[in-house]
């Protein structure tokens, strides 16, 4: 996956938080990745961004587009913060450029946090929803 998609913008916004990098740096585009899910007792700090809608809309180059936020870690409380921590970058924040070059012209947390576990290694996360308006295109680097 490309930073030049909506997910991929998304998981670089939470990679570039310093409140979010002082609990985790495992921040993943669609699923874990190889060695975050652990069993019961060896449980670590992951988030999971999940794109659920992204429409385009062809007369503006734009989309309104619909990601989850499924943050793990040890315990509910544990994931409760982590996910609060990582809707605080996206929630009521206004124009800016991703280090993608998507252009992001606004973006609402929607819910959460909602909190579950794995169904496989019972492990606790919490889940919300973040609306992002966001470009379908890479915006050129200023000067050009």
């Amino acid at each position: 996956m490309t930073l030049l998609t909506l997910t991929g913008a998304a998981v670089a916004e939470l990679l570039a938080d310093p409140s979010v990098a002082a609990i985790t740096t495992r921040i993943r585009p669609v699923e874990p990745a190889a060695g975050d899910a652990q069993n019961a007792g060896s449980y670590i700090p992951f988030v999971v961004v999940a794109p659920i809608d992204a429409p385009w809309r062809a007369e503006t180059a734009t989309s309104v587009a619909t990601v989850a936020l499924r943050c793990y870690a040890a315990t509910y409380p544990a994931a409760e913060a982590l996910y609060l921590t990582c809707a605080a970058v996206f929630h009521r924040k206004g124009p800016r450029i991703a280090s993608s070059r998507l252009g992001i012209y606004g973006s609402l947390v929607g819910g959460g946090p909602t909190l579950s576990n794995d169904p496989d290694t019972k492990q606790p996360y919490a889940y919300g929803l973040v609306d992002l308006r966001v470009s379908i295109q890479p915006t050129p680097p200023l000067g050009d």
